[in-house]
């Protein structure tokens, strides 16, 4: 499951094989155009990503160049400056390294594991491990099943619980369609010169999903 869909992901599987061999067993390799084939350039980032990284302060507001981009079922909150610079239809990446960037990433990628491409979007937008190896195969279960999400909710507000650097974890508002918000977080580690989802060591995305009566604590969108 996803988190456009509001639900925590299905837990369970047992997973035997390497990240490597669990990715290719499931997507195959990658094309040419891919993702996996941008070369790394100065600095340990990608060739053509390029950020201003000097805001480290933790936001208290939304970004003044905030602009809401269509991504899958949902609206995903963007920023020209804190990104993603990149919008390719397999996955958006290159994000600051900043907790704004760290914020920005914690909307989209989830997201994007929700979609037809997210294999490529776990092996190239999640961290590496046991427990990606049991997010893919509990996430392949669940397509063979052809399992139906619930109905989708609506960004609306954000805090950064922590930040330091290599690593954030932010909370995500939204709107719960049978009422009120809902409230989760989701973890990221700076690696590879971006930022990448860090799961729970059961593969889950997030740790629940709790309803919110109130948007207090939150940094609104403000859309």
């Amino acid at each position: 499951m996803s988190l456009v869909a509001l639900v925590v992901d299905p837990k369970g599987a047992e997973v035997t094989a390497s990240s490597e061999e669990t990715l290719n067993g499931l997507g195959g390799p990658l094309s040419p155009g891919d993702p996996q084939h941008v070369r790394t350039g100065p600095g340990g980032r990608p060739e053509n990503c390029r950020t201003d990284d000097r805001d480290t302060a933790r936001p208290t507001t939304a970004p003044t160049d905030l602009k809401w981009q269509q991504l899958l079922a949902i609206m995903a909150p963007t920023s020209p400056s804190a990104g993603p610079l990149h919008t390719d239809a397999t996955m958006w990446w290159c994000f600051a390294h900043t907790p704004t960037g760290a914020v920005l990433a914690a909307h989209v990628i989830p997201v994007e594991l929700s979609g037809v491409s997210w294999r490529i979007v776990a092996e190239q937008q999640v961290v590496p491990g046991e427990a990606r190896d049991s997010f893919v195969a509990n996430k392949a279960q669940a397509e063979e099943k052809n399992l139906e999400e619930s109905a989708v909710g609506r960004f609306v507000g954000f805090s950064v619980a922590s930040y330091s650097g290599d690593s954030a974890t932010v909370r995500l508002l939204l709107t719960n369609p049978m009422g009120g918000y809902l409230s989760t977080s989701v973890s990221v580690r700076w690696r590879d010169g971006d930022w990448k989802v860090a799961l729970l060591d059961d593969g889950s995305l997030y740790p629940s999903v709790k309803n919110q009566a109130t948007p207090n604590g939150f940094i609104m969108w403000g859309a």
